[in-house]
């Protein structure tokens, strides 16, 4: 009897294997599959990506070693215990979403494009009006998506602007479960994103300035607490499960950016319109609409970071072509 459940389970494996194949080789061909072909987590892809287009941002470069670190569990035999939670915080246009974007097109071949990627957004996706039928939503939206990728992306942005308790919902998937509702989350990403304690992030920087601690030498530990105070009574993350369970693995700090920052981001916009070496007059119009602060009295860093740069640099490049051209 126990050699036929083995041969049995031989042949069962056997053509798990065979069928395994035959799918990479036929339908995977042709569509996306939750497989090394179409999620490579391509974390050398990353770390260039970060390396050549983010800005200012010491701290974002460990992303890269907290995804490998997670890529590491999930293929070794131990196992991830719970699924990988990142919340990344500062002020607008200092370079989340941008981050977000980089991991999804090096662990997915079709980027933000992947079915296996999905984004949420705060006030749009979340309607206030019926939170428990919200909640439910949500839950069954997540649960479909990890059932056919268990290495799964997924995105909340705008946090700042959802409903408290939503987040709540997921939090059995964010725990250490072996599974919730027959649905294995352990090796899925979550990251959050929001402006919340980016006024805070600016105001400790500040004091590390004056302590004498270099930006390049900051640690995680220099500001989590302060954004975890600041986000567990502000929006989505009210009073959430989230934080007080401590299932947010990494807060991730954006720098607010200072003026040699944001003159690399404008460079950087300029090349990848064609333009590799703008004049001074074409850098200075694109300059233009930064304003800095946090006040009057202490001009250091960019107020809306590198944000406005997508439209102000081609109506730059236009202009300057127009005037070439009279």
């Amino acid at each position: 009897m126990l050699l036929e459940l083995v041969f049995g389970a031989a042949v069962f494996g056997s053509s798990w294997f065979k069928w395994d194949l035959i799918k990479s080789n036929t339908i995977c061909r042709y569509t996306e599959c939750c497989d090394v072909n179409h999620v490579p987590f391509d974390i050398d892809k990353l770390r260039q990506s970060f390396s050549q287009k983010m800005f200012g941002q010491p701290l974002v470069n460990e992303i890269s070693n907290i995804l490998e670190a997670h890529k590491n569990l999930y293929n070794s035999s131990k196992g991830s215990k719970k699924a990988l939670v990142l919340s990344l915080h500062g002020w607008s246009g200092v370079g989340k979403n941008y981050a977000a974007t980089m991991i999804a097109e090096a662990l997915y071949k079709k980027g933000m494009q992947s079915k296996y990627v999905k984004l949420f957004m705060g006030k749009k996706d979340f309607d206030c009006s019926d939170v428990q039928k919200t909640q439910i939503d949500l839950i069954n939206k997540v649960n479909e998506l990890v059932r056919n990728c268990p290495a799964s992306l997924i995105i909340f942005d705008e946090i700042h602007e959802m409903c408290p308790s939503i987040l709540d919902a997921i939090k059995p998937m964010l725990d250490h479960h072996h599974a919730v509702d027959g649905v294995d989350y352990r090796n899925t990403i979550f990251i959050f994103i929001s402006n919340i304690g980016g006024k805070e992030i600016v105001s400790n920087l500040l004091d590390l300035y004056s302590q004498g601690i270099k930006r390049n030498d900051v640690d995680f530990h220099n500001f989590e607490p302060i954004i975890r105070r600041a986000a567990y009574s502000t929006g989505g993350f009210e009073k959430s499960s989230t934080i007080a369970q401590h299932l947010i693995d990494h807060y991730i700090p954006f720098l607010p950016l200072e003026q040699h920052h944001v003159e690399m981001c404008a460079l950087a916009e300029f090349r990848a319109h064609g333009i590799y070496h703008p004049t001074e007059e074409m850098m200075a119009d694109a300059l233009s609409v930064i304003t800095y602060g946090p006040t009057e009295e202490q001009p250091i860093f960019a107020n809306n970071g590198c944000k406005r740069f997508t439209k102000q640099i081609p109506y730059v490049i236009l202009k300057h072509k127009s005037k070439t051209e009279l």
